[in-house]
C-alpha cells in the first residue's frame, strides 16, 4: 500500500514494483490491551485465495521473502521501541487469527522510515513504516492497513508477481533452493531496471492494481470479522486523497492525475478504492458509521511514534 512518498533507493524501489512489495495468539503488548470481540455474522462474499501460477509455495515463499530482505539490506531498519512493535504485532496477530489462513505465522516489523507506507514481501512478513503509524487516527485504521498487507501475503501476490515477471524476463519457471531464489531475484531486479517497456507493460496490464483491490476487499471482511469498523480503511484513504488534492492546488490537474493512475499506476486511484470498499458494506450488517474500537493502547502508540520521528535514534 504505497503512497506519494519520497523516492527510495533504486534497488528497493525496483523490488517494490516487482513484488508490489509471532504466533497467532500473540502477547498483549501492554497490560490491559484487549482486542475487540469478533463478529459471528455471515460474510459469504468474502474473497478466497486461489492458487494461480506461483512457483513460490511452501518453503519457497520464505526463500523469496529472505531474498527480498537481503537485496534491501539496510533499508528495512526495525525501530528499537519494543512496546510499540509489540502492540502492532498483537493487532496483526489477532487479525491473522480471523483471516482466511488463521494458522499461518506472521511477523510484523515497524521500520524507522518516515514514509506513509506499508508492504508485504511474502513469507508472512509485513513491514509498517513509522510515518504510516503517525498518520492513523484510531486502532480500526491500523487494523485496516495491517489486514490489507496480510491479504497480500495470504493471496500470494508477491509470489505470483515474481513468478510472472521471472518468466517474462528470464524464462525461469522453477526454483529448487534458497540460493536459486536469491540469484533469480537479483537477475530479475537487474533485468527489470534495464527494460522500461516491461515496467510500462506491467502497469498497463493492471495486475498490481487488481491485487490492491483484492487486498482491500479481503481487508474489509477481515476487519469486519475481527470486530473493527471496516469503514476505517476507506476513511484513511479518503483523508489521504484530501491531502493529495490540497497539495496539488489544481483540481483540473489532480483529476488528470487520477486518470493516469487508473491506467498506469501500480495502485488504483483512492476514489476507486474507497468506492469499492463502500460497495462491500451492502453485504454485511455494518456497525454505526463513526463507531470505532476504543483502545487505551492506541494513543500511547501514537505518542511513541511521534517521539521516534522527532528524536530519531532513540
Amino acid at each position: 500500500m504505497r503512497k506519494n512518498i519520497p523516492p527510495r533507493p533504486i534497488l528497493l524501489s525496483a523490488l517494490l514494483i516487482i513484488l508490489h512489495a509471532a504466533s497467532i495468539a500473540g502477547q498483549d503488548p501492554r497490560p490491559g490491551w484487549q482486542p475487540p470481540k469478533p463478529r459471528k455474522h455471515l460474510t459469504i462474499f468474502a474473497p478466497k485465495p486461489i492458487s494461480g501460477n506461483n512457483i513460490f509455495k511452501g518453503e519457497a515463499d520464505v526463500w523469496l521473502a529472505n531474498a527480498v530482505e537481503n537485496l534491501a539490506a539496510g533499508e528495512l531498519r526495525p525501530i528499537r521501541d519494543q512496546v510499540l512493535s509489540d502492540y502492532v504485532s498483537a493487532v496483526g496477530d489477532y487479525l491473522v487469527s480471523q483471516s482466511v489462513n488463521p494458522k499461518k505465522r506472521f511477523k510484523f516489523i515497524v521500520t524507522d522510515d518516515w514514509s506513509e507506507d506499508a508492504m508485504s514481501i511474502g513469507g508472512g512478513r509485513v513491514y509498517v513504516c513509522l510515518g504510516l503509524l503517525k498518520s492513523l487516527e484510531n486502532e480500526d485504521e491500523l487494523a485496516g492497513v495491517l489486514a490489507h498487507e496480510i491479504a497480500h501475503d495470504e493471496f500470494a501476490h508477491a509470489g505470483k508477481t515474481a513468478t510472472r515477471q521471472l518468466f517474462w524476463l528470464t524464462r525461469i519457471r522453477k526454483v529448487k533452493t534458497a540460493l536459486e531464489v536469491a540469484l533469480a531475484l537479483q537477475t530479475l531486479s537487474e533485468e527489470f531496471n534495464k527494460h522500461r517497456f516491461v515496467q510500462v507493460g506491467e502497469r498497463l496490464l493492471g495486475f498490481s492494481r487488481f491485487d490492491e483491490l483484492e487486498a482491500d476487499r479481503a481487508a474489509f471482511y477481515n476487519t469486519y470479522k475481527s470486530g473493527y469498523n471496516p469503514r476505517a480503511l476507506a476513511d484513511w484513504l479518503k483523508r489521504r486523497e484530501r491531502r493529495e488534492q490540497e497539495e496539488s492546488g489544481d483540481a483540473s490537474e489532480y483529476g488528470k492525475e487520477q486518470i493516469r493512475k487508473f491506467f498506469f499506476s501500480t495502485h488504483p486511484p483512492s476514489g476507486q478504492r474507497t468506492a469499492a470498499l463502500e460497495w462491500e458494506a451492502n453485504f454485511v450488517k455494518m456497525p454505526p458509521g463513526k463507531s470505532y474500537y476504543s483502545s487505551s493502547t492506541f494513543p500511547e502508540m501514537k505518542r511513541r511514534a511521534q517521539e521516534l520521528i522527532e528524536h530519531p535514534g532513540r
